[in-house]
């Protein structure tokens, strides 16, 4: 029994690679030999080796050059992991029927599996059995021929069985078509004269086969051959190929008839190996056993019969030579190469020309012979089908020297391009389909790219290598050797590398019947999301392990899934098979990605990304559209590891000091963006910017290739000793582009294609406010400007926040103050944002540091945000708050009509007198001057009231200061303002002359107040309070005591002329509040003159007297009485002092006088006039004339 490699050893698979192509071990140390050995030591040509393997339906079929068959039954693996090899048991041990001991073993297993046949050639001969366990098949007697195959590849291989298989059997002058079918005996069809026929393919009527010198392509059906090309250019026996379509002669077909169980057959010297039934069918008409003896060769350049060259049935690889003149393998002679005419040689019929006359004495020299052409070496023809329409056929000159591919479509023309092969190929096998690029509409998205695999041989490093060349074939192939890939076989652990001109390991590939399903563990490992946990607590780390079951099966059914690919290609060598696996596309991208790992160090360990690969990847899958789930998250897998090792490049450089280059800044940032990687994953990876990262109890869950990744980065890097100045490398380098990264996600909130872990975007705003603040410490305090870092962070902050907790903390921790007020507003629940807000205000206010300084004017926002909320409480709190610090401004939060909560005014008195007492002042203040609001004047003039008596109480000099202003007063020599706008202009800084001048201005322009009880509080006051008792003298119309206090006790004579002609209520009124509310009559004002003459005239000082006495009778006579004025004058002054009164005083008189006689005048002649018309209208009516009885 041989069994697949056991799960330790899944450790020495060979590593990711970034070729098309990656090997898949299937079974090794095959039991070769029957007595249970392997094969022998590699570098002996007796080595008991694999000659032909076939793979059908768990079964595997092995020929050796032992001339046996091994039947294998490939078992699943007993764990549950799809990645482990299966279990190969020896079902049997064939030995097929024939007669040569000598020959190259089994040659070929044609599996049938439609009729469950299998049709073998061991050492020439055919056998047919019966699958899956290899029964001889009773109606087939064993044939000797060349070659077995030709099975339309058009055809279904498991289609239904009625229809049977036709199959073509090389002989030695001839081809012949069989058709066999499950349950009747072989019947031979037709009969092709081509013989030594060594490869065929076929497509329905067309076969493309080849003998031992060149190609021809068949058509079967109406017996045309076209030739094609010689195998090889060296061939002296080649001929002439190409040209039109010949006709072939067909053999009639040979009745078939019954042989007798006792007709001898071929059987090896040891029959009791094989199979015990003999039973045959002679149905080619050939009759007897197949004989080893040479036919001879047909004179002259005929092709037919059969003569393989000995090199062909060698057990080994030949070798190119060191050089072209290297002696042929296998000890040839030179004759077959000196028979092959030289190209351009002289034609005997055509004289030369005559040599050129030498000059006497002129040296000879020799001219240097031409170069040889190398020995012949007889090259195996190989013949494949890409597609339908399409063979692909190899050709050379010697094993050494490149092959080419050429391609032909059924009519036997070039239909594309060659291909070069670095040698020429032992084996090849085509896969896939391939893409036609030139199709004029878009290619297939389900179409695979067709592929070349050919086992060939190079020098490299004066070694020479063994391996599989792989190389595309629907592609132009002008790009050279640059689209060809290398599948090394370093990791079959066979002798690959030689110094000397052969390699003993022969290497042999096929196309199986079937594909074979298979599992890539390291698709499922890369793609597979797992849990990344950067700093797991003993908590979270017990919950995470207990993950459902229903969700491990899920992920495990995903895995398998994404690990599924099939195979329908193998490889063998030694005592070793395996599978040529389409490389994946996570894989192959993976491998370069792991390439540029670790490259600038070379260690392998230390992680230090090559930036030009990483970008060289992910321009090579830009614009790469998926065909499959996998090839979808194999883009999302390599975008994301492929950035985020560019995104470690540039931490690794920064950390040291670097200043890299703004475009690579953009490179990195634009990958980022473009691998929509986790934002958490990338702020891992940075100092302080790490501590916002938040995870669930799951962690953070990427993909598992990149999980690794990250988990070595952060072993090998101490990212707390990174320098983490703003100003240097670390802002200048990461903070800027991944803030650009982060407001990018920012937007992405809320789409359909994005994540909706709650953790990522508390992430995202908690490390963009944190990158903001950092990057606005250098900005100057004030308001922000369009386009600065604290204009980005008042954008972010006046909207959703998913990170409020954590904000908080940094606007704390920042001390920016009045962002934190914004994010209350922006973010708070309704019913505490006002609080926190204001809480916040009154903090920066009172004088705490808020760096940022953006609150400007912060008493008068305070005032206005207070007016547009409506919790009342609050309003009242902060209200009084502002009141007590800025009483003018705090009232208006009472008083204000278009605040949203509206006071009622002894409400709020109420609550300031108890919260706020100073600001009680201001609050009627602003009732009554700025609202015009008449109620509370009362109490108003009575607080102002109490402050002057209060303030005359307790401090006399105050009092003295009152007096001293009278004096002052007095001794103003006129023209001097009046007493108000002195004491106006002149005021003290105290509160309490304030008082006065407002009291004034109350009481002389309203009459809200009781005057008999305003006096009794004054009258211990009367000679400080001289302006107020004027005022109040004045509402009792006491206009005389009025007046004799303005002008005896202010020497305010302007205000006294006032107030004779205004009343009472003009004399401390301001010039800017305009005429008062009411003017006394005429007849008071000349009463009030009267009085105001008599008072001038007791003016203790004679020339004030006589100076306000003439200024009064000039100004104002019109209001007094000539007799009354004369009356009054003193007899001693002269006429002089009021002579203008006099004047005035005649010329109204005779003014009157002439008035009086023109109304008389005209009250005449309307008189008259009135009489006339009286007369005109008597007798106009004339007389009436009244008999009296």
């Amino acid at each position: 029994m041989a069994e697949a490699a056991s799960p330790p050893q899944l450790t020495s698979r060979p590593p990711p690679q970034a070729g098309p192509y990656i090997l898949r071990k299937l079974v090794a140390n095959l039991p070769l030999s029957a007595d249970g050995s392997s094969a022998a030591v590699h570098g002996s040509s007796a080595a008991v080796h694999i000659t032909c393997v076939e793979v059908w339906n768990g079964n595997l079929y092995v020929g050796t050059s032992a001339a046996e068959i091994i039947h294998f039954v490939l078992l699943p693996p007993e764990s549950d992991d799809p990645a482990e090899e299966p279990t190969a048991i020896i079902a049997s041990r064939l030995e097929p029927p024939h007669s040569d001991a000598n020959g190259p073993g089994v040659q070929q297993i044609l599996l049938l599996p439609k009729i469950s046949k299998a049709c073998v050639l061991c050492n020439h001969t055919l056998s047919i059995y019966s699958l899956p366990e290899l029964s001889p098949d009773s109606t087939f007697k064993p044939i000797a021929c060349l070659w077995v195959g030709g099975v339309d590849l058009n055809e279904d291989v498991d289609g239904p069985a009625e229809e049977g298989v036709v199959v073509v059997i090389g002989l030695k002058k001839r081809l012949r078509l069989v058709h066999i079918s499950e349950n009747s005996p072989p019947r031979a069809i037709k009969a092709i004269e081509y013989g030594g026929c060594m490869v065929s393919v076929r497509r329905d009527t067309f076969s493309c086969a080849a003998d031992a010198h060149s190609y021809a392509l068949l058509d079967v059906v109406h017996q045309q051959k076209i030739g094609l090309f010689p195998i090889s250019s060296l061939d002296p026996d080649a001929g002439d190929v190409g040209g039109a379509a010949e006709h072939l002669a067909t053999v009639p077909n040979v009745p078939s008839r019954s042989v007798s169980s006792a007709s001898p057959h071929p059987r090896g010297p040891d029959e009791q190996r094989g199979h015990g039934r003999s039973t045959s069918l002679n149905v080619l008409g050939l009759g007897g056993p197949p004989s080893r003896t040479a036919s001879p060769r047909p004179p002259g350049r005929q092709r037919y019969g059969f003569d393989v060259p000995e090199s062909l049935s060698r057990d080994m690889s030949p070798a190119p030579a060191p050089s072209p003149g290297r002696a042929p393998l296998g000890g040839e002679s030179s004759e077959r190469a000196s028979s092959q005419p030289r190209t351009g040689a002289t034609s005997p019929e055509k004289p030369l020309p005559p040599p050129p006359p030498s000059e006497e004495g002129a040296p000879q020299v020799e001219e240097p012979p031409l170069p040889q052409p190398p020995p012949f070496v007889p090259l195996k023809p190989h013949v494949a089908s890409p597609n339908p329409n399409e063979f692909l056929l190899t050709v050379g000159t010697t094993p050494s020297d490149p092959g080419v591919g050429m391609f032909v479509n059924l009519d036997g023309d070039m239909c594309r391009g060659s291909i070069q092969f670095s040698s020429y190929p032992d084996a090849i096998v085509v896969d896939g389909p391939g893409i036609d690029l030139s199709a004029s509409m878009s290619p297939d998205m389900n179409a695979k790219e067709g592929y070349v695999l050919a086992a060939v041989h190079q020098e490299v490093d004066g070694k020479m290598t063994y391996g599989v060349e792989i190389q595309r074939w629907d592609v132009d192939s002008s790009a050279g050797e640059a689209d060809k890939d290398w599948l090394s076989l370093n990791s079959l652990g066979l002798s690959v590398h030689n110094m000397g001109t052969h390699i003993y390991t022969p290497i042999g590939m096929r196309t199986v019947v079937q594909p074979y399903d298979l599992a890539i563990p390291e698709v499922g490992a890369k793609l597979t999301v797992q849990r990344l946990q950067l700093a797991p607590s003993e908590e979270t780390a017990k919950e995470t392990t207990q993950v459902p079951k229903s969700q491990a099966k899920a992920d495990r059914e995903f895995a398998e899934r994404l690990s599924k690919l099939q195979s329908q290609t193998v490889v063998w060598a030694g005592d070793q098979i395996w599978w040529t696996v389409r490389n994946p596309l996570v894989t192959r991208l993976d491998a370069c990605i792991e390439e540029a790992q670790y490259a600038l160090t070379g260690d392998g360990t230390r992680i230090q990304p090559n930036r030009g690969v990483l970008e060289r990847v992910l321009g090579d899958i830009r614009g790469q559209e998926p065909r499959n789930e996998s090839d979808y998250l194999s883009l999302i897998y390599i975008r994301q590891k492929a950035s985020l090792m560019l995104f470690m490049d540039v931490v690794l450089r920064t950390k040291t000091n670097i200043i890299i280059f703004e475009n690579e800044k953009r490179i990195t940032e634009q990958a980022l963006i473009e691998g929509e990687m986790d934002p958490r994953v990338v702020l891992s990876l940075l100092p302080i910017l790490n501590r916002e990262v938040v995870q669930g109890k799951d962690g953070i869950q990427i993909y598992g290739g990149i999980t690794t990744l990250v988990e070595q980065f952060l072993q090998q890097n101490d990212l707390g000793a990174m320098s983490t100045d703003v100003n240097g490398p670390f802002g200048d380098n990461l903070l800027h582009f991944v803030k650009r990264y982060l407001q990018f996600w920012k937007k992405r909130k809320g789409m359909a294609s994005v994540t909706n872990d709650p953790y990522v975007f508390r992430t995202v705003d908690a490390a963009l406010l944190h990158i903001l603040l950092l990057l606005d410490q250098g900005s100057p305090k004030g308001t922000s400007s369009p386009g600065s870092h604290r204009s980005e962070i008042n954008e972010l902050l006046d909207k959703e926040v998913d990170c409020f907790d954590r904000a908080v903390e940094l606007l704390e921790h920042f001390k920016r103050l009045f962002l934190l007020s914004r994010l209350y507003q922006s973010n708070c629940k309704a019913s505490a944002k006002a609080s926190k807000v204001l809480a916040t205000w009154r903090r920066i206010i009172e004088g705490e540091e808020d760096r940022g300084g953006e609150l400007v004017d912060g008493e008068h926002k305070l005032r206005d945000y207070l007016t547009k909320i409506r919790d009342q409480t609050l309003v009242e709190e902060y209200g009084a708050w502002l009141a007590n610090r800025n009483p003018k401004l705090g009232v208006q939060v009472f008083a204000d009509d278009q605040s949203r909560i509206k006071f009622d005014p002894t409400r709020a008195v109420a609550l300031l007198r108890e919260k706020a007492p100073g600001a009680v002042k201001e609050y009627l203040e602003y009732l009554v001057f700025a609202k015009k609001n008449p109620q509370y004047v009362k109490e108003l003039i009575t607080f102002y009231l109490d402050t002057v008596i209060n303030e005359l109480e307790r401090n006399p000099e105050s009092r003295a200061t009152l007096s001293q202003s009278y004096e002052t007063y007095r001794i103003l020599e006129p023209p001097k303002p009046t007493y108000y706008s002195f004491i106006t202009d002149n005021a003290l800084g105290a509160e309490w002359w304030h008082a006065r001048l407002r009291l004034l201005h109350l009481l002389g322009e309203t009459s809200s107040y009781d005057v008999d009880t305003m006096l009794s509080r004054l009258q211990p006051y009367e000679q400080e309070l001289v302006s107020e008792m004027i005022i109040l003298s004045g509402r009792q119309e006491r206009h005389q005591e009025a007046l004799k206090l303005l002008t005896h006790g202010l020497g305010d004579y302007n205000t006294a002329i006032k107030y004779c002609l205004y009343g009472y209520a003009s004399i401390h009124r301001p010039t800017t509040s305009g005429a008062p509310p009411s003017i006394p009559s005429r007849e008071q004002q000349s009463r009030m003159f009267a009085s105001l003459l008599q008072e001038f005239l007791r003016i203790d000082d004679l020339s004030q007297r006589v100076e306000r006495t003439s200024e009064l009778l000039e100004r104002f006579g019109g209001w007094l009485d000539v007799a009354d004025v004369l009356a009054v004058v003193p007899d001693e002054w002269s006429v002089d002092v009021f002579s203008g009164f006099l004047i005035q005083a005649l010329r109204k008189l005779v003014r009157d006088r002439a008035e009086s006689e023109v109304v008389r005048a005209l009250s005449d002649a309307q008189n008259s006039q009135m009489s006339s018309e009286l007369v005109e209208k008597r007798e106009e009516l004339g007389a009436e004339f009244e008999r009296v009885a």
